[in-house]
């Protein structure tokens, strides 16, 4: 426990707020199992994007409640509602990326006898639709929309081999209306992800890319791409591995990509 409390550290929120923990989960990814890094010359696959929103992360109690887990706003990464993650360094393979990288997200909670994680990949529906322009971080984060969708994309993540490659842009497809005038998506494209035995202070989340892409021909020599359309083949096998269905754009199954990690 002392070693989790220096981890966990005990803080008063400020105003009304009651007290809370303060946790810090770390993210990783990995191709079938080793790192994954945008300038990965000596291996033979390489990173060449990989960022993507969280929301409504919670943990799992030991009467298997719920916990919510509140989001620390920095101005850069976090909203209340919203982190995004980065792990592409504009380096490498990587080079329609930024220097910047966020690896971590931070959050407040009433309790962290925890024996679970769960959160959602994607930005919600009620702040999807907004103008990016003049949305607070990291919802500002240009990169991440798309206009012709009028959305976010939730996911974008991708590898290169020698002469092969696959990237998959995710988010809502099928969407109702006109930008400023949204009526809905018909297909939702949001993951949820669930991690049994997550520990706060002792496991990271790991994202083996190996995993998501493991029906895509990565040597083949042709390379491919999904960007959520409903009449994207390519599509199908890494929706299903994110336990959506395709059809529908329903989160049908707890997402399988994801699995727990020492967090050092």
């Amino acid at each position: 426990m002392r070693i989790l409390l220096s981890f966990l550290v005990l803080i008063l929120v400020a105003g009304c707020e009651p007290k809370g923990f303060l946790i810090e989960i770390p993210f990783k990814v990995k191709f079938e199992g080793m790192d994954l890094a945008c300038s990965d010359t000596d291996s033979t696959v390489a990173l060449s994007d990989l960022r993507f929103f969280v929301h409504d992360v919670r943990l799992v109690g030991q009467e298997d409640q719920e916990i919510p887990v509140r989001l620390v706003r920095d101005g850069v990464w976090q909203s209340r509602n919203v982190a995004l993650l980065d792990f592409e360094d504009g380096e490498g393979a990587c080079m329609n990326g930024s220097a910047r990288t966020h690896t971590m997200i931070s959050g407040i909670t009433s309790d962290i006898d925890a024996k679970g994680l769960i959160f959602e990949i994607g930005v919600p529906e009620s702040l999807n639709h907004a103008d990016p322009l003049l949305a607070e971080p990291p919802l500002n984060y240009t990169d991440m929309h798309w206009h012709w969708a009028s959305g976010y994309k939730f996911f974008r993540g991708g590898v290169v081999t020698d002469g092969d490659g696959f990237w998959m842009h995710l988010g809502s497809s099928r969407c109702q209306g006109t930008i400023g005038d949204i009526r809905g998506c018909l297909s939702a494209n949001r993951p949820t992800i669930r991690l049994d035995g997550f520990e706060p202070g002792k496991h990271a989340v790991v994202l083996d890319l190996a995993t998501l892409f493991a029906a895509v021909a990565l040597d083949d020599g042709q390379p491919t791409d999904c960007s959520s359309g409903p009449a994207e083949t390519d599509c199908e096998a890494p929706f299903a591995v994110l336990g959506i269905d395709f059809a529908s754009g329903d989160s049908k199954i707890t997402a399988t990509p994801f699995e727990l990690g020492p967090a050092e």
